[in-house]
């Protein structure tokens, strides 16, 4: 199974991207905007192929981070959750805020994305609430779990304007636990992390 493509971003659509991989120009579905900075640009995209409901054709999936590629496919797990739903989730709602509002029981926040009615929310909660809290080590209770969200946001902002790629952010944020930290030592732990790429 292909786990990752390197190639150029050709195009980008608002649901789609054009990579151009040795001349073989593949179209990969995904949140083009978070593509639009890259275009023209060699990228690293993380994929998941899947034939689509005819078995006519295999449709080939995309993200930024090999976390947003787990997270896709844990949705489609969930019944009633296809690889589209499961884009326009991940297209709707930040990567960590996703993780955070599903793990608290936001049925209410789900519900915003275009597709999902309360039933399809519930069940998305109710199946992967406890693995994502695991997973993620998302704090147990509502409070702390918006200070952690809020927390990350920050660590992930100030490492950006250093100059850090959004990808090895991204992945130093999601395998460490940083709600009892400060600010600060938040910051300190996360480039020591990222010092180990």
């Amino acid at each position: 199974m292909i786990d990752s493509i390197v190639g150029t971003i050709q195009e980008v659509f608002s649901n789609y991207v054009i990579l151009n991989y040795n001349n073989l120009y593949i179209k990969i579905h995904c949140n083009g905007a978070k593509f639009s900075e890259f275009l023209g640009k060699e990228k690293r995209v993380y994929v998941s192929l899947k034939f689509n409901e005819n078995l006519s054709e295999l449709e080939c999936y995309g993200f930024l981070t090999r976390e947003e590629r787990e997270l896709f496919l844990k949705l489609q797990k969930v019944t009633g959750v296809g690889s589209k739903l499961a884009l326009q989730i991940l297209a709707s709602i930040d990567f960590q805020e996703l993780i955070v509002e599903i793990a608290k029981g936001n049925v209410a926040r789900l519900e915003k994305v275009k597709g999902i009615g309360k039933k399809t929310a519930s069940r998305i909660i109710l199946e992967l609430k406890e693995t994502l809290k695991k997973e993620f080590k998302v704090a147990a209770t509502t409070g702390k779990e918006e200070k952690t969200y809020e927390k990350l946001e920050e660590i992930s902002l100030a490492l950006l304007s250093l100059g850090y790629d959004i990808d090895e952010v991204n992945q130093v944020l999601s395998s460490g636990d940083f709600s009892e930290l400060s600010l600060e030592d938040g910051i300190k732990l996360a480039l020591k992390k990222l010092s180990k790429i």
